[in-house]
């Protein structure tokens, strides 16, 4: 299964992704291109959506893990929200729980970004 990424504009700086499908080393490279280009043209506030992801690994981590630090050089920061177990003790696990910072749904997400 493909990949499906959505995007959603919310400002010139803050956009959402939702994921569904398998985030892996198959697609990982789409997500990973993807959060780049958000980055160039300026959001820099991420809100990456898991709830439809049923399986992520290591590529898929590191996908993401790009993402945050390209979103960190330029003043910025990417929140995940939607971990189902799977994709949540895998994040336990490699102990990016401590590094991402994680929301039960998207719209808390972002209204932690509207108020910081």
């Amino acid at each position: 299964m493909n990949l499906q990424i959505t995007e959603n504009f919310h400002t010139d700086r803050i956009a959402s992704i939702t994921l569904e499908g398998r985030l892996n080393a198959v697609t990982a490279p789409d997500l990973k291109t993807k959060l780049k280009h958000l980055v160039e043209d300026g959001y820099v506030m991420l809100i990456v959506d898991l709830t439809d992801v049923s399986f992520i690994d290591s590529s898929g981590l590191a996908a993401l893990v790009s993402g945050f630090k390209s979103t960190r050089e330029n003043g910025g920061s990417i929140k995940l929200s939607g971990l189902n177990d799977q994709t949540r003790m895998v994040f336990k696990l490699t102990k990016l729980d401590t590094v991402f910072d994680i929301f039960s749904d998207s719209n808390t997400a972002l209204e932690t970004i509207n108020t910081s």
